[in-house]
């Protein structure tokens, strides 16, 4: 018989049948693997556990496991092997999970490790068999992380981390304290829907830097578990793994509210400061308004022969028509609330603040600007640019005692990847420049250098609080903005404002028509108003072109007129601000009797505010006081389109 079967076949067998093919696994494997018979006394060791524990394989097999595990474990360990070994479960895993399993080094030292643990039969003997592996770098990375998550709760300032989609990953208890959700309610929420209730240009500068791989820091809105406003300076950091690869962003808030809250009242003041110093001026203006309106009215009243009566009246309404410009101009000023931002004009803002400065500078001060009608709009609070634009306009006029030129110039201009070279809160992009100069006594480096800070002054007591261009200074910054100076004793001052320009287009009203309607067509309106003079005038116009009038000198008597005339009544003229019931309750009670009602507000206090407000409570339209006839018959052509009721 031929023995057919290839050499290198049986050489093949022997070779995996071998015990030498085995000792190389064993040997060549990367994780410890340990051997014991049912005594618990090791019969296996190889070359990773030797690396491991420190023995070498002659000095542990034979010995009993309990050699490489702590005095203190041996007894339960001894238990559990026990147990184990009673067929139980067939294997069990150590280490893996929160609890850290520690085994014992030949130097004596402790070291956690992550065992898997098997039990088979081999002739006839029970045999267990445990791989493991030291986890010490694993779990001090853990503890550090741990330490780390500790350290981070005990900080005062909210701090959170993202990952690159948004999402939270972390959330500090400072974070829980100031916007009101715990961890596990936000873990994996994304964090722009949960917080985010600001500026959209904001949020999208932020985004586009972080996205470059930049960090970000900035005035941030947000919101709180209750819906309330929480105003953050947020500070935003790019995380990177070990290959600089982007992975996420730490998040730092800082609660700013309050400090927000005090940086208002005291912009406020500084407002009023600066009204004071207009006080002068504007007063001048008003009693050369009245001085034609008076002497006009009592010609008319003596019933004189008058050779040109028309040309009498044209000066009287010309004259209410600058007093009313006049005051429309010093309560946009001095209007103290921080309004909406939206896009804003800068050459109409600089147009607003030179009517104001012709009734406030010295003859010896000539204004000369220079503005570009199509440069780009800023997003920004109207009020706050003005008051910044009279702050640096007043102190220039200060500057000028014996006269001189007062310059304001606004251009666009786009800066760079070199910015912040000229100011540190300078970034790329683009930006509408307004400059503020004078020809005035300018100031030495020492004053230049501290005209920033809050109360500083180098005008006498009782003329300043110190407060403009630190006001000035802190709402230019939170647009975004900021602020250089240039000036030389002797030589004048120079300071340029960086706005960050948009590209968004301002939407402009609609013009009125132009044309009085000719007749009311017997409709009734019903005036309520607590102004006895207006009541009579604005009854007067309405009569004249055919309305029938109804009048109310308060809520009260307007909603009982109503009542009774619901039918009758085709729009109620309404004054706002009347004492008793206001305007604002007798609107909502209008409306509840009818809910269709026209009704059209009227208040000498026009702010977008109180617009806004009207508009919420249901009114059709709003008549800012003083209103002309024209803009009144207008107003009431337009919303009255149906026939008389």
């Amino acid at each position: 018989m031929v023995d057919t079967t290839n050499s290198s076949d049986r050489d093949r067998e022997r070779l995996l049948s071998s015990e030498t093919l085995v000792r190389n696994i064993l040997d060549t494997a990367m994780d410890g693997i340990i051997s014991m018979d049912a005594q618990q006394n090791v019969i296996l060791f190889n070359a990773a556990a030797e690396a491991i524990f420190g023995w070498r394989a002659d000095q542990v097999l034979g010995r009993s496991i309990e050699m490489l595990i702590p005095n203190r474990f041996r007894p339960p360990h001894r238990a559990l092997v026990e147990e184990f070994g009673r067929g139980v479960i067939p294997s069990r895993r150590m280490g893996a999970g929160q609890r850290t399993v520690l085994a014992l080094r030949a130097s004596g030292e402790e070291f956690p490790i992550e065992a898997s643990i098997s039990r088979t039969q081999a002739a006839g003997e029970t045999v267990y068999t445990a791989i493991l592996r030291d986890v010490t770098e694993a779990v001090l990375s853990r503890q550090q992380i741990e330490q780390q998550a500790q350290m981070l709760d005990q900080v005062s300032d909210s701090v959170n981390v993202l990952d690159l989609q948004e999402r939270i990953t972390f959330w500090n208890e400072a974070a829980h304290r100031l916007f009101g959700w715990s961890a596990t309610e936000v873990l994996g929420k994304h964090s722009f829907d949960l917080l985010y209730h600001g500026d959209p240009e904001v949020l999208s500068l932020l985004q586009r830097e972080t996205a470059a791989g930049r960090s970000w820091a900035g005035e941030l809105t947000k919101a709180n578990r209750s819906g309330e406003t929480v105003i953050v300076e947020h500070r935003r950091t790019v995380l990177r793994d070990s290959n600089e690869v982007v992975t996420g962003y730490l998040c730092i808030d800082i609660d700013i509210t309050d400090r927000k809250k005090r940086e208002r009242v005291a912009h406020r003041s500084q407002r009023l400061e600066s009204i004071g110093t207009l006080a002068g001026g504007i007063a001048h203006d008003l009693n050369n308004v009245l001085t034609p309106l008076l002497m006009g009215s009592k010609l008319l009243a003596s019933g004189r022969a008058l050779a040109n009566p028309q040309g009498l009246f044209e000066t009287m309404v010309a004259s209410a028509g600058r007093g009313a410009n006049l005051i429309k101009q010093l309560l946009a000023f001095a209007g103290g609330i921080q309004g909406e931002r939206g896009p804003v004009r800068m050459d109409l803002l600089i147009a607003e603040a030179c009517g104001l400065l012709e009734h406030t500078l010295p003859k010896s001060i000539q204004i000369q600007t220079t503005v570009d009608p199509r440069g780009p709009l800023v997003i920004g609070d109207a009020t706050e640019l003005s008051q910044v634009l009279m702050n640096l306009c007043i102190n220039a006029r200060d500057a000028m005692p014996n006269g001189g030129t007062l310059g304001i110039e606004a251009t666009s201009i786009h800066l760079n990847g070199n910015a912040s070279g000229m100011h540190p809160d300078a970034h790329p992009g683009l930006y509408v420049l307004v400059k503020v100069t004078d020809t005035g006594t300018g100031m030495s480096p020492d004053v230049l250098d501290r005209i920033f800070d809050p109360f500083f002054t180098t005008k006498e007591l009782g003329k300043g609080t110190g407060l403009g261009l630190a006001t000035s200074q802190g709402i230019v910054k939170s647009h975004g903005g900021f602020i250089i100076v240039y000036s030389e004793s002797g030589n004048g001052s120079k300071f340029s404002i960086f706005l960050p320009a948009t590209l968004v287009s301002a939407v402009a009203g609609e013009a009125p028509s132009g044309t009085t309607p000719e007749s009311g067509h017997g409709r009734t309106v019903l005036i309520a108003d607590d102004e006895a003079f207006v009541r009579q005038m604005v009854s007067v116009v309405l009569e004249s072109v055919g309305y029938r009038v109804l009048t109310a000198q308060d809520g009260s008597a307007a909603l009982a007129l109503f009542r009774q005339h619901r039918d009758e009544i085709s729009a109620v003229l309404l004054d706002i601000m009347m004492p008793g019931v206001t305007g604002l309750q007798t609107l909502d009670e209008l409306r509840k009797i009818d809910p269709h009602v026209t009704v059209v507000a009227c208040s000498g206090l026009s702010t977008t505010q109180r617009e806004a407000e009207v508009f919420d409570h249901g009114a059709k339209a709003f008549l800012p006081k003083p209103y002309s006839d024209d803009q009144l018959l207008q107003t009431l052509d337009a919303l009255l389109k149906r026939p008389a009721r």
